[in-house]
């Protein structure tokens, strides 16, 4: 048994794995979301671990790239994303070794700290190895009560409409105290507008605000669900009014049962009509990982939107 770096003439065993491992479920595994997630990221390239067998893969292990600012400062982080054990290897302690290896690999890269969203299911072994609970985002929902199926429907966003205020945002100096993605260029185009996971639409007057989510279909009915927003100084009042008929407009175009906005950025001063409901703790739930850091990650001031964590 060999644990090695994973090539690119890997990719094909690797998707063939995760298939054979973890099945298809509601994100299929393909060449083409292999290539957006781990190779097109304007962070950087994914590492990747694999176990290899007398020349079979049968674990492979992956972080996804990520940046975040606080103020001047940039955090380096990975997020804990694919892992797959070939079922006739499972048990073996595989997982943990393949995980392990990799978090000492991004020690010598400079990486501050692993975050990730896990499950009920594989939490208990991330917190075997290091990782800390965080706690669960905050969760804002505002329900439609006279939802009317409606003849009109909201045209697909026209991303190229908007190249000026992505570019805009994408070179802007946001300076915060607390932290935050770091959106450097070719973020929003990479993580919203070229992702084969979901088709995601935008609401933006095209000079001051970027508010961008996507439709979902659930049992009650359909979500409108926030997953990022950006405002630059100019954003006032006005363009608050806009923004909320906008979406009111939306929301009523879609027949949307209830709009949700999950994350930390905008907990305190949240531009969007959100109702009267009060906020839950009932959002995905965070987990970290030191790795460089040694600061107390847990207390530092974070501000996570929903599009830093979605699962993807």
């Amino acid at each position: 048994m060999q644990i090695r770096k994973a090539n690119s003439s890997d990719s094909t065993s690797i998707i063939n794995l995760l298939k054979a491992s973890l099945g298809e479920s509601m994100i299929p595994k393909s060449e083409e979301l292999w290539n957006w997630k781990h190779r097109a990221n304007p962070f950087g390239a994914s590492p990747v671990l694999v176990a290899e067998d007398d020349g079979v893969i049968c674990g492979v292990r992956v972080f996804l790239k990520w940046e975040f600012l606080q103020g001047d400062q940039l955090i380096k982080a990975c997020r804990a994303v694919d892992t797959a054990i070939h079922p006739d290897y499972q048990g073996k302690g595989l997982f943990k070794s393949l995980t392990l290896s990799l978090i000492e690999d991004l020690k010598e890269e400079g990486i501050d700290l692993i975050y990730n969203t896990p499950n009920a299911q594989s939490s208990p072994g991330y917190l075997k190895m290091g990782w800390e609970k965080w706690g669960k985002l905050p969760l804002k929902m505002h329900f439609n009560l006279s939802l009317r199926k409606s003849k009109n429907q909201s045209p697909a966003s026209d991303w190229t409409s908007i190249s000026s205020i992505i570019h805009t945002i994408e070179e802007f100096k946001f300076t915060s105290e607390n932290i935050e993605t770091n959106v450097i260029p070719g973020y929003i185009g990479w993580r919203y507008i070229s992702c084969p996971l979901f088709p995601y639409e935008f609401i933006s007057d095209g000079e001051t605000y970027l508010l961008i989510y996507r439709i979902k279909e659930g049992k009650i009915g359909k979500e409108l669900r926030i997953v990022d927003f950006f405002q630059l100084p100019d954003f006032g009042q006005n363009e608050k009014k806009q923004l909320n008929s906008r979406l009111k407009t939306v929301q009523k175009n879609e027949s949307v049962r209830f709009t949700s906005f999950s994350g930390l950025r905008f907990k305190n001063d949240l531009p969007i009509d959100m109702g009267l409901m009060p906020v839950m703790s009932i959002g995905p739930e965070v987990t970290l990982r030191q790795v460089s850091s040694t600061d107390d990650l847990l207390q530092k001031p974070w501000a996570w939107s929903l599009g830093d964590l979605e699962v993807f």
